[in-house]
This record gives structure tokens, C-alpha cells and sequence, in this order.
């Protein structure tokens, strides 16, 4: 292809080339490009794109293909309309890939077919038995719980809405959460809150967030003996008692902000005491207002002089940060 000439726009995507995109075979796909294939080519009459086939699967090596078709000048538009790509890779949780795809240009706000957004589908996005791919269907059963936290961050960075409803029933992102709380992780759940998720939303039906997850609890657990009748007889054991506990002490506290803050305020308040000579700071301190994982090492930091042990708690992340 002559230096400059801008590939066709309506060149049929040969099968393997779509397949090496999908793999994140980037050898085949730069090879193919070097031989004057076309970044916008498409296949199935013009419904999936190559982009769109490199954002089928959560291979870093694919947000690498979807890197390298972005800048020969694929966007994510055509196929089946602006942003498909995005809700693909959003779907089968390709975090880098969203990531590649935002930085040119991508809506982050951006609707399928069926109705959600992004968001919705970020909430839901380790739930493998959507997928067709090996390596997503992998990684996403290893993962203890459905959702994608750091993709939903991402895609909230970038003015996603938070509290967008679906078509049909009108649900929220939050409202999703709630309808999979047996399944979706708590960190999905309070990326939401922080995000500004509105708890008094209401779906068609009347429904909000605390309503649609109570609904899964009059559901037994699976058992496992026979078929069981619903998939959220699957549910994690206690996550939907951990969901709806989580949303009664964020209303109960006003706001999320003042729920995030209150063991700061608390470590504040305590310090302030300490100083003055009216309490004492004891390894209990750390154990009551830091996530399990690190009450360990906070507990072992009151070994060191005062000035630093309270200097290293206040850059601690609780249990209530996202």
C-alpha cells in the first residue's frame, strides 16, 4: 500500500485475522496490517469490527491489539453503533482494554441493546457464564465474587453515570448490585456509594436497592441436592446480609462521605484525648478502626514512638474506603 493511502473502509475481515485479535495474536494482526489490511475492517455484514473482536476477551495481550488498531485509526463506532466496543470489553471485565479504548475517544456513557450501560455491565462483570472466551472464563471464576471494582472506577473517572437506569425496568447500577448482592463484591458496591449512588432510587416496580436484595434472601441456599430452581440459590453465604448491612449504616450515617470518615473523625478525636492526657492509645485503637488485614501491622506500630504512630495512621486506608 502506497505511504499515506488511508486503507478501505469497507474491506471484509478474514476469519483468522478476527481470531488473532481475539487470541491477542498482535504479530498476525501487525503482519496483516503491514500487508494493507484494514484497521475498519468488518465482518458479518459489517456488524463486528476488528477493534470490537480484540475487546472479546480480558488477555492483556488483546488491550495491546486494541492499542495498536487505535493508533492505525480504528474508533470505537460502526459495527452495531458508537461504543460497542466498549460495552464488549466492559462485559467480559478488559480492564487495560477499557482503558485503551477511553483514552481515544470511547463513550464512557454509552447504552446496548438490551439496555444497560457500562456501568451495569462493570457490576456484573465476573459473572463467567456470560462469557465465551478461555482466559476470561479462567479469571473471572478464580475471582471470589462477580464485578469489576477497578474498571468501574475507571469508567466513573470518566463521567460515567452513576445512577444511569436501565431500559425495561429502570435499574440502577446500584439496583444491579442489589438484585446480585449474593454474588457482587462489596468493593463494586461501595465504588457505587462513593461514586454518589442515590439509595432512594426506585425501579418500575417500586423496588429500591434494600427491596430488590431482601428478595434473593427468601430464596434457601443451594444445598447442593437436586436442580435448583433459581441461580440466586447460588449466593455466597452471608454477602447479602453484608450488603444490606453496608447500606443501613451509610443511611444511618447520612451520607457516604460521612460514613467513610467516621473512623478518621473517631482517630482524630482520639488523638486530640491522647495529647491532652484524658485517654490512652492502645493497640485496640487500630483493631476497631482498621480493616482486618492490616490490624497486625497497626497493632505492632504502637511499638514505635507516638509522633510516627499516629503519623502512619493517618494515611491508613480503613475498611470503609473503596
Amino acid at each position: 500500500m502506497d505511504q499515506g493511502q488511508r486503507p478501505a473502509l469497507n474491506m471484509e475481515l478474514p476469519e483468522e485475522v478476527a481470531k488473532a485479535a481475539r487470541i491477542g495474536d498482535i504479530d498476525a494482526v501487525k503482519a496483516w496490517l503491514a500487508a494493507g489490511g484494514s484497521p475498519h475492517a468488518t465482518r458479518n455484514n459489517g456488524t463486528r469490527t476488528l477493534l470490537c473482536s480484540s475487546c472479546a476477551s480480558s488477555r492483556p495481550s488483546c488491550a495491546s491489539v486494541a492499542e495498536l488498531l487505535c493508533a492505525a485509526g480504528a474508533r470505537d463506532e460502526g459495527g452495531q453503533g458508537n461504543g460497542y466496543c466498549l460495552l464488549t470489553a466492559a462485559m467480559y471485565g478488559a480492564v487495560d482494554t477499557v482503558r485503551v479504548l477511553l483514552k481515544y475517544g470511547s463513550p464512557a456513557n454509552v447504552r446496548c441493546q438490551g439496555g444497560t450501560t457500562t456501568v451495569h455491565e462493570a457490576v456484573v462483570a465476573n459473572d463467567w457464564r456470560r462469557y465465551r472466551d478461555p482466559w476470561s472464563i479462567a479469571n473471572a471464576q478464580a475471582a471470589a465474587s462477580i464485578g469489576h471494582q477497578g474498571m468501574l472506577r475507571l469508567l466513573l473517572k470518566h463521567g460515567a453515570a452513576v445512577d444511569v437506569s436501565s431500559a425495561g425496568h429502570k435499574m440502577t447500577p446500584l439496583m444491579f448490585a442489589a438484585k446480585f448482592s449474593g454474588f457482587v463484591s462489596l468493593g463494586v458496591v461501595r465504588e457505587l456509594l462513593a461514586g454518589g449512588a442515590d439509595l432512594d432510587l426506585v425501579d418500575t416496580k417500586g423496588r429500591n436497592a434494600e427491596a430488590l436484595a431482601r428478595r434473593s434472601l427468601s430464596y434457601d441456599l443451594y444445598t447442593g441436592e437436586g436442580i435448583p430452581d433459581t441461580p440466586f440459590r447460588f449466593r455466597r453465604p452471608g454477602a447479602v446480609e453484608a450488603f444490606l448491612a453496608l447500606l443501613a449504616e451509610v443511611r444511618a450515617a447520612g451520607s457516604w462521605k460521612r460514613y467513610a470518615n467516621e473512623p478518621r473523625l473517631q482517630l482524630v478525636v482520639l488523638r486530640k484525648l491522647a495529647e491532652s492526657g484524658r485517654a490512652v492509645a492502645t493497640r485496640g485503637v487500630a483493631t476497631r478502626l482498621f480493616a482486618p488485614r492490616r490490624r497486625m501491622q497497626a497493632m505492632g506500630s504502637r511499638a514505635l514512638p507516638d509522633v510516627l504512630f499516629w503519623k502512619i495512621l493517618e494515611f491508613w486506608r480503613t475498611d470503609r474506603d473503596p
